[in-house]
């Protein structure tokens, strides 16, 4: 740890008591977030440096909050400093999903992510979240700005891009009409997890809105980072649906539907995020995630027949090809 910053953390956690502790990094995700951890004597914990300029601290400790009250496994705040942005943090350990799915875990440790989703949308207090109908569009300008301007180079001034956002605007007044509830917005298997008890480990929470009961859902099971056979989605949809069927959620037709509508919205930002982190933040290893994130997509849109002027957009653009070559 050699930058101001982090001579900075080193000092405020000798402050604190941790002076005798080893310090070691650990692997960042996709936001200015950096992990460390710090081992004192034969206690483990997790230590976050988060910028406050660029990261948001305060709803990162509101959210924790209101998961513990929950009875979700987050992590446990043990000391902060919000002032420059450092926290100390219960260590969940290494295991992610995404280093323990396979064929013989998935239904086991998906039947976990699914009952946490099931009780942050009963359990988790959302008086003072943001709705996420207010993001939808800066997140559909991810993907025009920085995956089409940037990655495909695109020329998006001369109006020609103008349907895209005619339909991504349709989209997002479908989204408004699913049934909303408490959403942690990235729930993946890089933000998951394995724990010996109260499984999953949630982290990457900060970002937690108001939204489609589906979203959550369709962030484990249609996941950036991994794929799965129809048969397994349908499966866990199925049983999620069972989980929190009510007056307002009773049509399994209807649940499929906004399940894919979510994830449309979703990858669509997704693959805008990628574009900027490599573009911006340097950060190219997440364009690899890209093919895989356009497949669902492309899914999607040839699946349901309103979704064929968007379909037809795309098509014209040949993103398929542009996005395998």
């Amino acid at each position: 740890m050699g930058s101001d910053r982090e001579q900075k953390l080193i000092a405020w956690l000798s402050e604190n008591g941790y002076e005798k502790a080893s310090i070691a990094d650990l692997s960042g995700d996709a936001s200015f977030r950096k992990y460390y951890r710090v081992k004192k004597k034969n206690l483990s914990y997790v230590v976050m440096d988060c910028p406050p300029d660029k990261e948001n601290l305060k709803s990162f400790i509101s959210v924790t909050e209101k998961l513990h009250n929950a009875k979700v496994n987050a992590p446990k705040l043990f000391d902060c400093d919000q002032e420059n942005g450092f926290l100390v943090l219960s260590d969940l350990g290494d295991d992610l999903y995404s280093r323990k799915l396979d064929s013989e875990t998935v239904y086991c440790l998906y039947t976990d992510a699914l009952e946490t989703i099931v009780k942050m949308q009963i359990s988790v207090d959302c008086s003072d979240l943001e709705s996420f109908d207010k993001l939808y569009q800066e997140e559909n300008n991810l993907f025009i700005d920085w995956f089409l301007g940037n990655h495909l180079e695109i020329n998006k001034d001369d109006g020609h891009l103008d349907p895209i956002n005619t339909e991504f605007n349709r989209l997002n007044e479908l989204l408004k009409e699913i049934p909303q509830t408490f959403v942690h917005r990235d729930f993946h298997s890089r933000n998951l997890l394995v724990t010996d008890t109260n499984n999953p480990g949630v982290i990457d929470y900060q970002d937690a809105v108001i939204g489609p009961v589906t979203y959550d859902l369709v962030s484990l099971l249609k996941d950036c980072y991994v794929t799965w056979d129809d048969g397994l989605i349908e499966d866990m949809l199925e049983s999620f649906f069972t989980r929190i069927k009510s007056n307002s959620i009773s049509n399994i037709s209807d649940f499929r539907y906004w399940f894919d509508m979510t994830g449309l919205q979703r990858h669509i930002k997704a693959i805008g995020i990628f574009s900027r982190l490599n573009y911006r933040d340097n950060k190219d290893n997440y364009l690899q995630d890209i093919p895989r994130t356009y497949s669902y997509i492309e899914k999607t849109l040839k699946k349901y027949k309103d979704l064929t002027n968007l379909n037809e957009i795309f098509s014209d653009l040949n993103l398929y090809k542009k996005i395998s070559k």
